[in-house]
């Protein structure tokens, strides 16, 4: 049985889970509706539907293998970490695509490449979504091909041979799918922390021609490029809680029986619960969508 303090944790976890399930959910329904009635979405809506079914499908398998690997360790096996790793590259690589998207939108540089770029991210916004998913794809059948022949040996219950067995699961997760697992997080990473340096530069240069102006805080132009970032800051506390994580997990294994595993489960999960929410109240369309639902509630 789990100790009170692991229990505890795990419900924290759990809350967390449901949160983001529940808004996500409310994302994919509300755009996915808008996508099935026009057979057409705006490009930042497209990255928005695309995060909110990744992130969607990342909490129950965070969820199904954090709880598996506890209560069933002995049939835990190889296509939970891969279910789990799909999830999770996509949403970050939906979330990067997400922040370069509102940087070459939002950002004031008059250079040729971002003028290019300007006239032309809305195109590129589909196939940038699928080369993420075939990316991920690939990663993750590679992933499974590597780690097949280790986690589906049979084992006939000899202590050594169990031994061995788990020694080789274990070789596994640090020497290969943790190694690889980070290279794909910072690959993203890079790009989107690029795409914030960028959309702070180009709010200082805003402020900097707005300095003689008295709107100031008020513009209109400002407000987006505040919201904007906002939002970026999200991504990027999420960011850092998905990396440190396993970095961490890649240093110092932590066992799943352990009260550090859930605390840390607990930490890394907290802002995936609350980014959500962020997006719906700064998009008007979620905003209107959320606003119908109440009143009708409400009657009910």
């Amino acid at each position: 049985m789990p100790s009170l303090l692991i229990v505890f944790f795990m419900i924290i976890f759990l809350l967390e889970s449901m949160a983001s399930i529940i808004e996500n959910s409310f994302i994919v329904i509300v755009l996915g509706r808008e996508w099935v009635q026009y057979w057409t979405l705006p490009p930042g809506d497209m990255i928005l539907l695309s995060l909110g079914i990744s992130r969607f499908f990342l909490q129950w398998a965070a969820v199904l293998t954090d709880f598996y690997a506890y209560f069933s360790p002995s049939n835990f096996g190889l296509h939970t970490f891969i279910y789990w790793n799909f999830a999770n590259m996509t949403t970050l690589w939906f979330a990067t695509w997400l922040a370069v998207f509102y940087c070459v939108k939002i950002s004031s540089f008059i250079h040729p490449v971002f003028l290019w770029l300007k006239w032309r991210i809305s195109r590129f916004v589909p196939w940038l979504l699928l080369c993420s998913l075939l990316l991920s794809t690939l990663i993750c059948v590679s992933s499974f091909v590597k780690g097949y022949h280790i986690f589906q040996l049979p084992v006939t219950g000899n202590y050594s041979e169990t031994t061995t067995v788990n020694a080789r699961r274990r070789a596994f997760r640090r020497h290969f799918f943790q190694p690889l697992q980070m290279f794909m997080l910072l690959i993203p990473f890079l790009i989107f922390l690029l795409s914030i340096i960028l959309l702070i530069s180009s709010l200082c240069q805003h402020l900097g021609n707005m300095k003689h102006h008295s709107a100031g805080l008020q513009d209109p132009r400002m407000q987006v490029h505040i919201t904007a970032l906002k939002s970026l800051f999200f991504f990027l506390i999420i960011y850092i809680s998905r990396v440190i994580p396993v970095i961490i997990t890649t240093i110092v294994p932590i066992s799943v029986f352990g009260f550090h595993f859930w605390v840390l489960e607990a930490v890394t999960y907290v802002g995936m619960s609350i980014h959500p929410a962020f997006l719906i109240l700064n998009s008007s369309k979620l905003r209107r969508a959320l606003k119908k639902m109440i009143p009708d509630s409400e009657a009910a």
